[in-house]
């Protein structure tokens, strides 16, 4: 008996939009091969499309093959997966394959394995074949090329309500846009230094609560907290001012725990958790 792997895909979901893209791109090029790519969400162990992208108007379609028009299919990816409030992902591709052929060619599979390998979900590869009628076949692309087939829906209520919400007038508002910059500005501080593998030490996990409710405690500071080796990082952003903080958590050789900052200022962990209330009047 054939067991499916628990976080397999269950099924893919498409908007009615995606499809009648789909459609309108294959109606275009008939009779030769054309395609694009597919944006959404991997969700609840579904593949759901929202938008389906044409390979551009520089692409080059045969009767066997087609070719992307690079720039135009990143440029357009950007533009739409950039108009809903959860942003789109890519994460699939479609192509039109001539007759009744539904399988993919070595050419494929070496693109759907690049693909794949991009995500830790592996990718969805959907082929289109007018047989005379139309047909979609969609497929689940691990790593190891290990096709599954996967059935499909077409219909907007089917997918998720959060991922298919709009961007509004309202997502323009001056606090929101400070919250967004300001949560940039976090990423950035954080990008400083490398990211390293995660292994805290008990003491600087213990630290965390009472770091994390003084910091949620005062209004003049937005934080940013990530786990760097050894080392805890927490970046300060100031709220309606300029400065921008790195703190560095770790243990000293003698065993304490210490907050180390850029400019070279050590205060004990205990003295930092203390003082990030006065942090908002520290130059």
């Amino acid at each position: 008996m054939q067991h499916t792997h628990p976080t397999a895909p269950l099924e893919v979901l498409f908007s009615r939009r995606a499809v009648a893209a789909i459609c309108a791109e294959t109606l275009e090029h008939h009779p030769l091969e054309t395609g694009g790519i597919l944006l959404g969400h991997w969700h609840q162990r579904r593949w759901q499309v929202l938008e389906a992208i044409d390979p551009g108007p520089g692409a080059r379609c045969t009767a066997t093959t087609f070719e992307y028009d690079c720039a135009y299919v990143d440029h357009l990816a950007s533009k739409l997966a950039r108009q809903y409030r959860r942003p789109l992902q890519l994460i699939g591709l479609w192509h039109r394959h001539p007759g009744s052929f539904d399988r993919f060619s070595a050419e494929d599979d070496l693109t759907n394995q690049r693909f794949a390998a991009r995500s830790p979900h592996g990718a969805l590869s959907c082929l289109v074949n007018l047989d005379p009628c139309f047909r979609l076949t969609a497929f689940h692309v691990p790593p190891d090329l290990s096709y599954v087939r996967l059935p499909w829906l077409v219909g907007d209520a089917l997918i998720d309500s959060t991922l298919r919400e709009p961007l509004h007038p309202f997502d323009l508002d001056p606090e929101r846009l400070v919250d967004q910059a300001l949560a940039t500005e976090l990423r950035q501080v954080l990008a400083r230094v490398p990211r390293a593998r995660c292994s805290l030490s008990s003491g600087l996990a213990a630290c965390l609560d009472p770091m994390i409710s003084a910091l949620e405690s005062q209004a003049v500071w937005r934080y940013g907290l990530r786990a760097c080796g050894h080392v805890l990082q927490v970046a300060l952003v100031e709220t309606r001012g300029r400065r921008r903080q790195l703190w560095e958590l770790s243990i000293s050789r003698s065993g304490q725990l210490q907050a180390a900052r850029e400019d070279g200022w050590l205060l004990s962990a205990g003295e930092f958790v203390g003082r990030l209330q006065e942090l908002s009047h520290v130059a």
